[in-house]
């Protein structure tokens, strides 16, 4: 009777993990993926047991990806699914099923082993999808916007280490939001808020150097965290921080140092927002601009950067590419699924949204590893070792304990380190910016 008893009760406790597991995702894991690639298709790939050949895709596109079809699988619901191919894992949601792409720009011999892990595919015919960017990370000036102090890391740090000319430019101060501090200043939530702003601002310019960023290529322009929105539909008012007792943005602006002629001291208005992009871009004439992608991306802070971005690029005659990424997707912070290390691919999408085509950044591991204490360095990603309360030892336990039972990691070292960057690429700025303005 014990025995029955402790299995029943084993097998309650792993429902209650597949439940919360499938809960976190904040959608249903066994709907298709909807893409419309099919302007980019090359040619149907035909599985022989574990395995198929490449021709000469590899050399005549930058970035591949393959449609396939995962059928339901019990194992998925216990066991993470993955796929491995060359070395890299390209991980899938617990019980996922239906239309995915599998991101395969990152392989170097046209043979190709495909081991299969927890999973099945529907059928063995797959489909081929390939992109030819022209980007020269050797010669293209490269304009980074980061609305936060680092975002620049997470979306993009392997390809701004990589490229030549690059200008970094943190939009806000974003003081305000988790109180990171809070324990050092118990009682005074607008001095650890302060306290946020200038380390952020601090390390808006100082963390690209372990990107081979010159400081003076890296711009903190200081408008108060989660007002953009507010500006921009308020045009002619003064914007204030959301945190009391913080009303000078000025204090958080770091751009007398840069090669870039800004003023300053400014207005908190979006006049002044629009004219310090206006004179960055002037300055820069970025051939590639890397930005959020207003529509995936959740984040107010991120969308109306890349929205204010827009309504620069429409009344300037420099012509530049938009590489657009998403560190908050809006359809489930979870994404990109799996460890570090693994493939970032396609993201969970259920309406089509406009990009006009894809590009995937490779990394190898020492690059990888470069980004990680970069990111290491950013003092609002860190998981503090340092308690200064039991209440914070166990809010820190109770995090590492989601991690492991429930998946729950939104952790941006899981997210970020990946063996790529990947970016929806718009070419076409004026048929992008109709539909977004």
């Amino acid at each position: 009777m014990i025995f029955y008893i402790l299995i029943f009760t084993f097998l309650s406790f792993y429902l209650f993990i597949i439940v919360k597991r499938a809960k976190k995702y904040k959608y249903n894991q066994t709907n298709n993926y909807i893409y419309n690639l099919e302007k980019k298709f090359i040619k149907d790939i035909f599985l022989k047991g574990n395995s198929f050949t490449l021709e000469k895709e590899l050399e005549n596109f930058d970035t591949l990806f393959l449609k396939l079809y995962l059928s339901k699988n019990i194992y998925s619901y216990f066991f993470k699914p993955y796929i491995e191919i060359e070395g890299i894992k390209h991980y899938f949601e617990f019980g996922a099923a239906g239309t995915r792409y599998l991101n395969i720009s990152h392989l170097q011999n046209h043979d190709v082993k495909v081991n299969l892990n927890h999973l099945k595919l529907k059928a063995g015919v797959l489909k081929l999808y390939g992109y030819k960017n022209n980007i020269d990370l050797s010669q293209n000036n490269i304009l980074i916007l980061a609305p936060h102090a680092d975002d620049a890391e997470i979306a993009a740090f392997g390809l701004y280490k990589t490229a030549s000319n690059v200008t970094i430019v943190t939009t806000t101060a974003g003081e305000h939001g988790l109180c990171n501090y809070c324990d050092l200043y118990p009682n005074d939530k607008t001095k650890s808020s302060l306290k946020k702003a200038q380390l952020r601002a601090i390390d808006a310019l100082t963390v690209p150097l372990f990107g081979n960023i010159a400081i003076e290529n890296s711009l903190a322009l200081g408008y108060f965290g989660g007002t953009i929105q507010w500006m921009r539909e308020n045009p002619d008012k003064e914007a204030v921080s959301f945190v009391t007792g913080i009303n000078d943005m000025n204090q958080n602006r770091k751009v007398s140092h840069s090669v870039v002629g800004l003023n300053r001291r400014v207005k908190a208005t979006y006049k002044e927002f629009l004219n310090d992009l206006d004179s960055i871009i002037k300055y820069t004439k970025p051939d590639i601009i890397i930005t959020p992608h207003p529509i995936i991306d959740s984040h107010p802070d991120h969308k109306y950067t890349t929205l204010a971005l827009l309504e620069v690029l429409q009344n300037s005659t420099i012509k530049s590419k938009l590489l657009l990424y998403t560190n908050h997707l809006t359809l489930s912070e979870s994404y990109p699924t799996g460890f570090i290390h693994s493939s970032i691919s396609l993201p969970p999408n259920q309406n089509l949204f406009p990009f006009d085509s894809l590009f995937s950044f490779s990394l190898d591991k020492d690059l990888q590893i470069d980004k990680f204490f970069a990111l290491e360095s950013i003092h609002d990603l860190r998981d503090s070792f340092l308690q200064t309360s039991i209440k914070k030892v166990l809010k820190h336990l109770k995090k590492l304990i989601k991690r492991v039972i429930f998946s729950k990691d939104k952790s941006y070292f899981r997210r970020a380190i990946r063996a790529n960057e990947l970016f929806f690429v718009v070419e076409d700025i004026e048929s992008f910016s109709k539909k977004m303005i």
